[in-house]
C-alpha cells in the first residue's frame, strides 16, 4: 500500500536512528553486480604498478631493492542497507534472511528507546512500503587508509521489482569483509567501515551521442563510505634481518622527522608503514618517497651513485620516472649534476630533472616546469601541472595556473582548476550548499577565458564554475524535463529566472518564485534548504546534486547559459594524482 508523502518524509528523519540497523545481514549473497570493482580509489597504486614501479636497476640500493609492499591493495567491504525516499519506485520483497534482520533490530532499538515510539512507524511497515528498498552496497578502502578516511559506494537493488533507486538515500549499515563459502552463502568478517548518504545517478546520460544509459535501479554515493579500521602498509623484507629491516626504518624514519614511528620494525621481516596525515589520501605518492630512498647514508657511496643516475637520466631508453625517483631520494647532493639537464633538448630529460630539483626546493627548476605546463607539445605538460600544483604559496606557480585557466583545452583548464586549489586555495571562493549531511560544494574560481562548468562524480559532491564571475542564463530559456522536480524558464527580456518546484507527481508545491539570473546565485537558490526567512520568502529549494548538474546540463545543451559543462573523466588522478578535497562538507560517519 502506498504510503502517504507525509508518513514517508517521517519515515526517512525516524530512520536515521537506526544506526546498526543492518550488521550481520551478508547472510544472503551479495549482488553479482555491486560485487565487481568500483573505481580505484584515489590514492592508490594498482596492483601491476606496485609489482613494477620501485624495481629495476634505477632502485639499486634503495630501500625498494631490500623490501615488497603489502596492504597496498584496497579492501574490498560490502553489506546490505536499507534506502528510504523512493516514492513508490522501491519493493516490498525482502530476502528473509535480511527481513527477519532489520525488524529485529528496529524492534530493539524501539524497546532501548521508548521516547521515540511515536516517531518510529512498526518495522513490517517500513518494510512493506514502496517507498523503500533493500540494496546491496560495496566499495573499496584503500591500503594505508586512516579512520574516517572516505570512499564511494556502488549500491544496487536486491529485488529486481524495485523500479528505481532514484531520489533515494541509504540509510547508515556497516560494511564488513566477507568470506565466500560456497554458493548457499558468504561468512561475514570484521565490520570495516559505515555506509550513508545520497544515491547519485548520472545525470547526463540521457541525450548524449554515445547512447550511454544509466542502470534505474543501480546508484553510487559519492564519498558515502567511512573507513573504521587503519589500514597499515606493510613493508617486507626478502631476507629475515633485523640489521636490514632496522637500517630501513631508520632510513624511513629520518626521512620524516616530524612525525612519530612513520616506520616501525616490529620482526626480522616485517615493517609496518604509518601514513603521515599529510599523505592520507596521497598514499602513492609517499610510498614512491620510501622505496627511493638510499640504504647507505655514506657520502662516498651517495656520490658515486648520483653521478651513475644523472648520467642514465640522459639515456634514450631509460626509465626517467624511476631515475628521477632514486635521484630526488638521494637528496639535495644531486642538484650540481641535474642542473645543467633543466636546458636538455630532449623535453622529457628536462621535464624530469626539473621535476627532481623542484621537489628538492631548487627554485630554478620551477621555471621549467612552468615552461612544460605552458607547452602545448610537451608530452609532460599534464604531469608539469600537477607539479605546480604541489608548489604551495609560490606566486608565480599560482599565477601561471590562473592563465592556464583560459586554455583553449577544457581538461587543461580543468587541470590548472584542480592543482590552483591545492596551491593557492585561498584564491578559490567556496561555499557549502545545502545542509549536511546532504550537501555540497560549489567553488567559483575567476578567469578571462569562456566559462566553464566541471562536476565532480567521484569522493566529493562538488561544482566549480571556472569564469563563474560572468556567468550567467541567456534569456529566452524553458527548462522542463519529464520526472524533473523542477522548472525554470525566463522570457526574453526578464531580468529573473521563474521557477516551480514540483513532487514526484509532479504537482506544483512552491513557486511560481523568483530566481537570480547568474548562474553562480541560480545555484545556490536551488540547492539550499527549502526555508523561509523572516518576511516570508523562500530562500532555496532543496534540489539534489545530480538534479542540479543535470538542470546546468541542459541548460547548456540548449545554449540558455554562457557555459560548457564538462564532467570529471575516469582518468583525471592519473595526470593529477588523488584530489584530496580541501574542506568535505559532508559529516563523518
Amino acid at each position: 500500500m502506498a504510503m502517504s508523502a507525509c508518513r514517508t518524509a517521517s519515515w526517512t528523519a525516524a530512520g536515521l536512528f537506526v544506526i546498526g540497523l543492518l550488521t550481520g545481514c551478508g547472510m544472503f549473497d551479495f549482488m553479482n553486480k555491486a560485487d565487481q570493482p568500483t573505481t580505484r580509489p584515489a590514492g592508490t597504486i594498482s596492483n601491476r604498478e606496485a609489482m613494477g614501479q620501485f624495481q629495476g636497476p634505477a632502485f639499486e640500493g634503495t630501500v625498494g631493492s631490500v623490501v615488497y609492499l603489502e596492504g597496498h591493495r584496497p579492501l574490498r567491504v560490502r553489506g546490505f542497507g536499507l534506502v528510504m525516499g523512493l516514492h513508490g519506485q522501491g519493493s516490498r520483497n525482502c530476502p528473509p534472511s535480511i527481513r527477519e534482520m532489520i525488524i529485529k533490530e528496529i524492534r530493539r532499538y524501539r524497546s532501548a528507546h521508548p521516547e521515540i515510539q511515536a516517531d518510529l512507524p512498526p518495522a513490517e511497515e517500513v518494510l512493506n512500503s514502496l517507498d523503500t528498498a533493500v540494496v546491496s552496497v560495496g566499495g573499496e578502502i584503500p591500503g594505508g587508509a586512516a579512520p574516517k578516511r572516505r570512499f564511494d559506494l556502488l549500491v544496487s537493488a536486491v529485488d529486481p521489482d524495485t523500479k528505481s533507486l532514484a531520489g533515494g538515500y541509504l540509510l547508515p549499515c556497516d560494511l564488513r569483509v566477507y568470506r565466500d563459502e560456497g554458493p548457499a552463502g558468504s561468512i561475514a568478517g570484521k565490520m570495516m567501515a559505515a555506509a550513508q548518504g545520497p544515491i547519485f545517478m548520472n545525470p547526463l546520460a540521457s541525450g548524449r551521442a554515445d547512447n550511454t544509459t544509466v542502470n534505474p535501479r543501480e546508484g553510487q554515493i559519492i564519498g558515502g563510505g567511512s573507513n573504521l579500521q587503519r589500514r597499515d602498509l606493510q613493508l617486507i623484507s626478502v631476507i629475515e634481518s633485523y640489521a636490514t629491516v632496522r637500517q630501513v626504518q631508520d632510513a624511513i624514519n629520518q626521512k620524516f622527522p616530524n612525525e612519530k614511528n612513520v616506520a616501525d620494525a616490529g620482526s626480522p621481516t616485517n615493517i609496518t608503514l604509518r601514513v603521515p596525515p599529510e599523505y592520507q589520501g596521497r598514499e602513492g605518492r609517499f610510498l614512491e618517497i620510501v622505496m627511493a630512498l638510499p640504504m647507505s647514508k655514506a657520502p662516498m657511496v651517495l656520490e658515486a651513485r648520483a653521478k651513475e643516475l644523472a648520467g642514465e637520466l640522459t639515456l634514450p631508453e631509460a626509465p626517467l620516472n624511476k631515475v628521477a625517483l632514486a635521484l630526488e631520494g638521494i637528496g639535495v647532493s644531486v642538484l650540481p649534476l641535474i642542473k645543467p639537464l633543466y636546458t636538455h633538448p630532449r623535453r622529457p630529460v628536462s621535464f624530469y630533472a626539473a621535476r627532481t630539483g623542484l621537489r628538492l626546493g631548487d627554485r630554478l627548476a620551477l621555471d621549467v616546469i612552468i615552461r612544460h605546463a605552458k607547452d602545448e607539445r610537451s608530452p609532460q605538460r599534464r604531469e608539469a601541472i600537477h607539479e605546480l600544483s604541489e608548489a604551495r604559496d609560490n606566486l608565480w606557480a599560482s599565477a601561471v595556473l590562473r592563465d592556464l585557466l583560459a586554455s583553449g583545452d577544457p581538461q587543461i583548464r580543468i587541470l590548472a582548476y584542480e592543482a590552483l586549489r591545492r596551491a593557492a586555495p585561498d584564491t578559490v571562493l567556496q561555499v557549502t550548499v545545502g545542509k549536511d549531511p546532504d550537501n555540497f560544494l560549489l567553488e567559483l574560481v575567476p578567469s578571462d577565458g569562456p566559462p566553464l562548468v566541471y562536476a565532480r562524480r567521484s569522493q566529493i559532491r562538488r561544482i566549480a564554475l571556472i569564469g563563474g564571475d560572468h556567468m550567467t542564463c541567456l534569456p529566452p530559456l524553458l527548462y522542463a524535463e519529464p520526472g524533473s522536480p523542477v522548472t525554470l524558464s525566463a522570457r526574453q527580456q526578464d531580468p529573473v529566472v521563474t521557477v516551480l518546484r514540483k513532487d514526484h507527481e509532479g504537482k506544483i508545491i512552491v513557486g511560481p518564485l523568483k530566481a537570480p539570473m547568474d548562474v553562480p546565485s541560480l545555484i545556490r537558490f536551488l540547492g539550499q534548504k527549502m526555508t523561509r526567512n523572516q518576511q516570508g520568502k523562500v530562500e532555496g529549494l532543496d534540489l539534489d546534486y545530480s538534479v542540479i548538474v543535470g538542470v546546468l546540463y541542459r541548460l547548456s545543451s540548449k545554449k540558455a547559459i554562457n557555459a560548457d559543462v564538462r564532467w570529471e573523466e575516469p582518468n583525471i588522478e592519473d595526470f593529477l594524482g588523488p584530489l584530496a578535497p580541501v574542506g568535505r562538507p559532508e559529516s563523518e560517519l
